[in-house]
């Protein structure tokens, strides 16, 4: 980094002319005409033709009442209407006569079969086999200049215009002086951790292809105060342009349907705080995460809004940021990679960067996207590059959800740096910069074991005699356990009675002369559902968790002197063998 910032010095602070956009005479296809148009789509459950509008770009459902001039005129322009004149006799001159055009467009429509709304891609990129789509919003091509049809077949995706991207193919590329400029400002933040750059530069990469890859993962940062965070994403948010969209705390569904709707963009979240949210929202808003971590052949998603299904995106890539990031579940915590920010170094506070002057946005806006521009010429570079490190990475004993992970952020990183696919002994040595040679040691908590601890865990009221007197107090059901299993025999038959009023009997079986533990089965037990309120398995999912434990099986016993189904498993061994701890203190000093 060091090595960046000396290079950074010598650099003016003005924008180097980049170079032409190698692209730049590809074939497109417009949405928009200044005579309109229209091009046939299909049709609705209910009868309604659905046609694409080369007026506004945008997909028109034209339902009984919409099939006058007036309307048609309006949302497919004039050449509807010139089409539509004819000669009168009577008058002597040329009027309008819409049967015609209505007749056609219903007779196109219907030809063309029902129309699927989940097929519609808004402003954004998109893969077509190993070819990248990039809808700019008012026209849409490949990268390599091949024409894409606006009429459909039956399965293929279906473009409409929009919002700009912010580029074209006719937009030069960023200069390697330009490349280099945004590298040295990523860097200039406290990145304290090994490969974090190459994560930071990939990660920015990643959300500009968003859907055309396979897996996009969730960059969850974490800053300290006085860490440039908002800094860092209005410089993010700069370079993606309308690619992105920002919002400060958690998004709603609604939120997100109405951003989303018509566009494919990046979710930008700031001050995403772990106190103060409500877990109901938390889980919602990261289940929409996990859902965008994976390209399906189904992108898009559906809800229905005051008796209409409307259709939106899921956020194409996301970044979190926040001091104190609230805990997200074992599906969402594999599909994301963290970092930490430190507070700024003292040199980055007194080095004066105008990609970060306010001041001056327009300027980073433009580097955004002269190189976004250089990202689409390189797509060749960034699937090779992809192709060529996820097989290294599980080679190296990386489970294939580690290597969907990081392997987009790797080569993000060279598609931005790179003008070829590197070497596998360059490749290597990028795994190596970002800590993958080795496999950490996996830690997987087994959901029945998470469940049987919480179930250990939970504090009970117990009563039990002390000298002829009934005392009460509380402990955990582990607790209890191990005074029955440990505990004096005339107390075993209380303790073991009043467990049974939550749904738990130890059992001593003869036979194996070995302990077992019985946990009733059933969601109507009113004790086990009390023990498991609030939990991830409040609604009986209990029962199937435990008996995926070793040696687990599903029975019938006498718990609280009726019959009742059960679950039963080993004791558990901090039961039977309890550990009292062994602490090592300093030995006291001497008077």
């Amino acid at each position: 980094m060091e090595i960046i910032m000396n290079i950074l010095k010598f650099l003016k602070p003005t924008i180097h002319t980049p170079e032409k956009g190698v692209a730049a005479t590809a074939r497109v296809t417009n949405f928009v005409r200044p005579e309109g148009g229209w091009v046939p789509m299909g049709y609705t459950l209910d009868g309604s033709y659905v046609v694409l509008s080369l007026k506004t770009g945008q997909l028109v459902t034209l339902r009984a009442q919409d099939l006058h001039m007036k309307k048609l005129q309006v949302w497919l322009g004039l050449e509807v209407r010139n089409s539509s004149m004819v000669y009168d006799n009577d008058i002597k001159k040329d009027v309008v006569e819409p049967t015609a055009v209505v007749e056609e467009i219903a007779k196109a429509c219907d030809e063309m079969g029902l129309f699927d709304f989940s097929r519609v891609r808004g402003p954004g990129l998109y893969r077509e086999g190993d070819d990248l789509v990039v809808n700019f919003g008012h026209q849409v091509a490949t990268a390599d200049g091949k024409l894409v049809p606006l009429h459909p077949g039956h399965k293929s995706a279906i473009y409409q215009g929009g919002p700009s991207l912010g580029f074209a193919l006719d937009t030069p590329c960023a200069s390697s002086e330009e490349v280099l400029r945004v590298l040295g400002v990523l860097g200039s933040f406290g990145l304290g951790g090994k490969g974090d750059l190459i994560k930071l530069a990939g990660w920015l990469v990643t959300a500009f292809f968003g859907a055309a890859l396979p897996h996009r993962p969730i960059l969850a940062i974490s800053a300290e105060r006085g860490s440039g965070k908002t800094t860092l994403i209005e410089f993010l948010n700069a370079l993606l342009g309308p690619q992105a969209i920002r919002r400060d705390g958690i998004p709603t569904t609604a939120q997100m349907i109405y951003a989303l709707e018509n566009r494919s963009a990046t979710l930008i979240v700031d001050e995403l705080e772990g106190r103060g949210s409500k877990k109901a929202a938390v889980e919602t808003f990261m289940e929409m995460l996990r859902i965008q971590f994976t390209s399906s052949s189904s992108q898009r998603l559906s809800r229905v809004i005051g008796g209409k299904t409307r259709y939106y995106n899921a956020p194409v890539c996301v970044l979190l940021l926040g001091i104190s990031l609230p805990s997200f579940n074992a599906a969402t915590e594999t599909r994301t990679v963290r970092l930490n920010l430190d507070a700024l170094p003292e040199a980055s506070r007194l080095y004066y960067e105008w990609l970060l002057d306010s001041s001056r946005e327009s300027e980073t806006v433009a580097l955004g996207a002269r190189l976004r521009r250089l990202l689409v010429s390189r797509w060749n570079i960034m699937r090779g590059t992809m192709a060529a490190v996820r097989p290294m990475l599980i080679g190296l004993g990386h489970e294939a959800r580690i290597a969907d992970k990081f392997s987009p952020l790797l080569a993000g990183y060279v598609a931005m740096t790179h003008d070829h696919v590197p070497s596998p002994e360059e490749l290597r040595s990028l795994i190596a910069q970002m800590d993958l040679s080795q496999t950490a040691p996996a830690t997987v908590e087994r959901d029945a074991e998470m469940c049987l601890s919480v179930l250990l865990n939970r504090k009970v009221v117990i009563y039990k005699m002390t000298d002829g007197a009934k005392e009460k107090t509380h402990m955990t059901i582990r607790d209890a356990l191990t005074h029955v299993v440990h505990g004096d025999a005339a107390a075993r038959e209380p303790l073991t009675r009043q467990l049974e009023e939550f749904g738990v009997r130890p059992l001593w079986v003869r036979a194996s002369a070995s302990w077992k533990l019985a946990v009733c089965s059933s969601e109507h037990h009113e004790g086990m559902r009390k023990l498991m309120m609030r939990t991830d398995w409040a609604l009986g999912g209990w029962k199937d968790v435990l008996q995926r434990l070793p040696g687990a099986k599903a029975s019938v016993q006498k718990v609280a002197r009726s019959t009742q189904r059960v679950v039963v498993v080993d004791m558990p061994r901090e039961v039977l063998e309890p550990e009292d701890g062994d602490y090592d203190f300093p030995e006291p000093m001497a008077a």
